[in-house]
């Protein structure tokens, strides 16, 4: 009873958090168990809301080229080649014209592999990357702005990413899955069951992310086991 209190009166406020920040003070205060509980809820709704941006770009993408193959792409509207042209540039799409990438790149991801990343990544929240710098999936950076870590490999130049908040983490997470060549396979995977007309599983999906950690195989046996334990199929 105690945490279905706490989960009511909290969420709310803290997904507002979330979108415009990080996690608040009291986040910290809460055991193990009730951090789980509501670090889950809250990454499942901040993936609601990118996947809502994505559909839009990819219901975009779907009105172009049915509208435009329709009179052999003679009748363009300006302002609809440009957005054509940013999406192009945002999912580093070689042709412009090419369909077939843009449906391949533009799409979602299993929400359970998506929240077993966010957990194994951010330590449900609590690592250093995540209070200082709101980064979830802890992805890399070279530019200037960054969190260099405490145990960087001698030699090694990168930094951890620095976002203004828990909702922008998400979203770079989501296109870098998209874009990133270390995650084609994943791509190929997702738009295999895409064709087929299927439902692709986190379990299925974290196969393909041996790329996304240094420990490889073992990376994929952890998310596996996050998945599984934490029972997050059941939001795919």
């Amino acid at each position: 009873m105690r945490l279905i209190i706490i989960f009511l009166s909290f969420f709310i406020p803290l997904f507002s958090f979330a979108i415009n920040g990080g996690f608040p003070d009291e986040y910290y205060e809460l055991d193990i168990e009730e951090k789980r509980k509501i670090f889950i809820s809250t990454i499942d709704k901040l993936l609601d809301k990118s996947f809502e941006n994505i559909q839009k770009e990819r219901n975009f993408v779907d009105n172009f080229f049915e509208k435009n193959s329709k009179t052999g792409f003679r009748e363009i509207q300006k302002n609809e080649l440009n957005k054509l042209i940013e999406l192009k540039e945002k999912y580093r799409i070689k042709n412009l014209f090419d369909y077939k990438d843009y449906k391949k790149r533009i799409a979602t991801v299993p929400k359970s592999m998506g929240i077993a990343q966010a957990l194994v990544e951010s330590a449900t929240g609590t690592s250093r990357f995540t209070k200082e710098g709101n980064n979830l999936f802890g992805e890399w950076t070279w530019g200037e702005k960054g969190i260099i870590p405490k145990k960087r490999s001698k030699g090694k130049t990168h930094k951890i990413k620095i976002f203004d908040s828990l909702q922008e983490s998400v979203d770079s997470y989501l296109l870098n899955l998209n874009r990133n060549h270390a995650y084609e396979d994943f791509r190929t995977l997702r738009a295999k069951f895409m064709k087929e007309g299927k439902k692709l599983s986190g379990l299925e999906a974290v196969k393909t992310l041996e790329n996304y950690s240094e420990i490889k195989g073992k990376y994929v046996k952890i998310l596996t086991t996050v998945i599984n334990k934490n029972n997050l199929s059941t939001l795919d």
